[in-house]
């Protein structure tokens, strides 16, 4: 996927032509293609793979100009040495791109690249076993633009090890073993303006080569062992550097005058470091930053002067930290802020006035946080409903957590004689255990109504808290209200729950089947029968809801209850989804670096909201994928009875040219990927997956526009439906075997038994006693011979 910025950039200058065609190939098992992009063709295949499909693009090219390819990506199967008279064989094709990779090599032949270096600007080696970077079969490609060097086994890098391609722009050698960077280095790399070293294990020291990169711009350094505070030399000079990636490593502190020599930088990202303190001042010599992500770390508080100087900041990430309380003083000299993350955090109290400058925030995050809603939060309260650009989600998840009688309550409804009310709420006892399910979750998760028992008649019904500005929120929302919305017949079932270090993923399906969309209100999480936490789910699709801020334990019981608005063709809520889960243990999910496809075409039309709204999949024993997509926006159609592959749709024709791309995905690596058109419900079956964990992508691949995400599941591991039968009839098989070889051992154990005894019969005549006794006659060898064979027959078979 690396090189597709690249061949984007290649496409706009190309005019693609419409009538491209894809150079099929199939030779099955030397080499099998496919074409998902214009002008890229990706194959996979054994060693002799390169010299057919080098052959069949030249021919291609002879034949028809339509089908020529720029990018080659080619996965081979047990080469361990790529030589030069395999890639000689791709002379002629032009190609611009090529990447190759095995999983298993470890050397690559003396100018192994030397046939095709006229027109190849951008190479891709990953996903190898490479030692060190394979100097000498770059050498001579002067016109390279690109190099790809990540996963591989690289320890060090020496002065000599990118002689010779001095245009080199872009490089990238992350998830490697790097510790060492030898002096000299980058010298020849006198273009090189983007270096990933992501994922490596270099220390502070390792880092002054990078000095001799004077043109770099773009530097990823996350995930290696940097260490110490982050001082003003850390990184040596870069005048040009506009982009720095330091997360998930163990800075301990930010010092005053941090990062002296990258007086250009504008985007920084020190995510997931060990972070406590902000030195006044920290920020200094970087006053140009734009962007700014110190989230994951362990700072507690932030002065304002650590802050000061970022007059240019208008992004500013500060979310899971220990924060305690936000005031004015660190945000004043931030004037074009327009993002400010500080989800969770231990925030309790927002300073009246502490946003007073930024009534033009965009974004502003402040869910997870135990905010205490008094009287010192009324300016922060009228600050989230005055604010015009803030969207409703961002509003919704500013919740009370103290006092106990505001529990739950949306502080942006909360008027200020509300919250200066001191006065001691009781609750209200519960008389009767004979109450509605649904109305009671609903109070539990949308947190914005409070409930009454009649005594009389032993009802439970829904009041609005008092207190509430309810004039000025519903003209603002121009929505109807929640506690307005009816509970639908509808029911809500849990499919998947799992977890990583930082989100709980739940994946609900409502029944019966509709074609309206759905969106998250709230959920509750309870924990082996404890009381029920809220957590906010932030308006996802209830196929793919994300829970930040919950911590799991991998041995409790959870209970997961959630709320669904029905929203009807102009995202107006129509009714209420409730239900919950069964108690289940939350599975950890495997680790993967997510790769999604990239397509380049043009944007839909806005009347044609299309989305992949559900993806469920499901990977059997035996090796068999199941994918079942569902499609949200395509027009009605008969249904008609089809193969297993496609058999919940008939017409396989474009819609609109709309089609869906299925990615299989395996620890971040590319298996396999499927492009199908586009209907509302497909269900697609693949073979051969034995090996795992895998994750399954899907998206409209015609279609990019940000709002429409691409949906990504991990299948479960279930038995397949003809696992029992197969099972049954080898059974079967296994029991006749041993019916023969037993009759069989009978038999020969027979033919041995008589053998013996005629050989060890006695002479018809008496011995006369002059004569002297014969000697007991030895076993005849040619029985043991039979009997060793009837032995190993029976051995054999029983084996079977």
């Amino acid at each position: 996927m690396w090189l597709m910025g690249a061949f984007c950039v290649l496409c706009a200058f190309q005019a693609v032509d419409a009538q491209w065609r894809c150079p099929g190939l199939s030779a099955r098992p030397a080499a099998e293609c496919s074409c998902d992009l214009p002008h890229t063709l990706r194959c996979a295949g054994d060693h002799t793979a390169l010299q057919i499909i080098g052959r069949h693009l030249r021919e291609q090219k002879a034949r028809n100009k339509n089908t020529a390819v720029s990018l080659l990506d080619c996965a081979l199967r047990g080469v361990s040495v790529l030589s030069s008279a395999s890639v000689s064989e791709l002379a002629g094709v032009g190609l611009h791109g090529l990447v190759i990779s095995s999983g298993d090599i470890r050397r690559v032949q003396q100018g192994a690249f030397s046939t095709v270096s006229a027109t190849l600007f951008a190479l891709g080696l990953p996903n190898n076993q490479l030692p060190i970077v394979p100097t000498e079969a770059l050498t001579r490609l002067w016109n390279l633009d690109r190099l790809d060097l990540s996963n591989n086994k690289i320890h060090t890098l020496d002065s000599n090890s990118f002689k010779g391609i001095t245009n080199l722009t872009y490089l990238d050698i992350s998830d490697n073993q790097l510790t060492d960077i030898s002096e000299g280095a980058f010298l020849p790399l006198i273009r090189l303006s983007v270096l990933r070293l992501r994922g490596n294990l270099l220390k502070v020291p390792a880092l002054a080569p990078l000095k001799e990169a004077h043109m770099l711009r773009d530097l990823d350094l996350s995930s290696n062992a940097l260490e110490g505070p982050l001082g003003p030399t850390t990184v040596p000079t870069l005048t040009c550097l506009t982009t720095l990636q330091l997360s998930d490593n163990t800075f301990a502190s930010i010092r005053r005058g941090a990062l002296s020599g990258l007086t250009n930088l504008t985007h920084l990202n020190l995510h997931n470091n060990q972070i406590d303190v902000l030195e006044d001042y920290a920020f200094k010599h970087i006053a140009n930053l734009t962007h700014l992500d110190l989230s994951h770390n362990e700072i507690v508080a932030v002065s304002g002067a650590s802050l000061a100087q970022l007059t240019s900041l208008v992004h500013l990430d500060l979310s899971h930290n220990f924060l305690r309380s936000l005031s004015a003083e660190p945000l004043k000299s931030l004037r074009g802020l327009t993002e400010l993350l500080l989800h969770d955090n231990d925030i309790s109290m927002i300073d009246d006035g502490a946003l007073a400058l930024h009534k033009d925030l965009g974004r502003f995050t402040i869910e997870d946080n135990p905010l205490n809603c008094d009287c010192l939060m009324a300016g922060f309260a009228r600050w989230l409903r005055e604010a015009k650009n803030l969207p409703q989600t961002d509003k919704s998840v500013a919740v009370c957590a103290t006092p106990p009688h505001l529990e739950g309550a949306l502080l942006s409804r909360l008027s200020k004689n509300k919250l200066c009310d001191d006065s001691e709420h009781t609750d209200l006892k519960q008389k009767d255990t004979n109450y509605d399910f649904n109305k009671v979750l609903a109070n539990s998760i949308v947190n914005d109504y409070k409930i009454n028992v009649d005594d009389n008649a032993g009802e439970v019904y829904v009041d609005k808290q008092d207190g509430l500005d309810d004039d000025l929120y519903d003209e603002e929302l121009e929505v109807p209200a929640e506690e307005d919305l009816p509970i639908s017949e509808a029911k809500v079932r849990l499919i998947d729950a799992w977890h990583d270090d930082e989100e709980v993923h739940l994946s609900w399906a409502v029944d019966p089947l509709s074609t309206r969309r759905y969106r998250c209100t709230g959920v509750t999480a309870s924990r082996a029968g404890g009381l029920p936490k809220h957590v906010a789910c932030h308006r996802a699709s209830p196929s793919n809801v994300v829970l930040r801020g919950l911590k799991i334990d991998a041995v409790d019981q959870y209970t997961f209850c959630i709320a669904l608005e029905e929203m009807d063709s102009a995202d107006v809520p129509l009714s209420l989804v409730l239900g919950c889960g069964a108690p289940m243990q939350v599975r950890q999910r495997a680790t993967f670096a997510t790769v999604v496809p990239i397509v380049v075409t043009r944007a839909p039309e806005p009347s044609n909201p299309l989305r992949v709204s559900e993806v469920r999949s499901n990977v059997t024993s035996d090796g068999v994928l199941t994918v079942l997509i569902s499609v949200l926006g395509l027009p009605q159609r008969p249904q008609y009875v089809l193969p297993r592959s496609q058999r919940l749709s008939n017409d396989v024709r474009p819609i609109g040219n709309c089609y869906i791309v299925l990615a299989v995905l395996s620890r971040g690596s590319l298996v396999a990927q499927k492009d199908t058109p586009c209907q509302s419900t497909l269900e697609i079956s693949m073979e051969g997956f034995m090996r795992g964990p895998y994750e399954v992508c899907a998206a409209i691949s015609k279609y990019k526009v940000d709002e429409r995400r691409t949906i990504c599941v991990v299948p479960q591991l279930i038995e397949s439906l003809g696992t029992l039968e197969m099972k049954a009839g080898f059974k079967g098989l296994n029991t006749a075997l041993i019916g023969v070889a037993l009759g069989l051992m009978v038999v020969v154990i027979g033919l041995v038994w008589f053998v013996r005894k005629m050989l060890k019969k006695p002479a018809d005549f008496e011995p006369h006693r002059c004569f002297r006794q014969e000697p007991v006659q030895e076993e005849n060898p040619r029985a043991s011979y039979v009997m060793l064979t009837a032995t190993s027959k029976w051995l054999s078979y029983t084996s079977e």
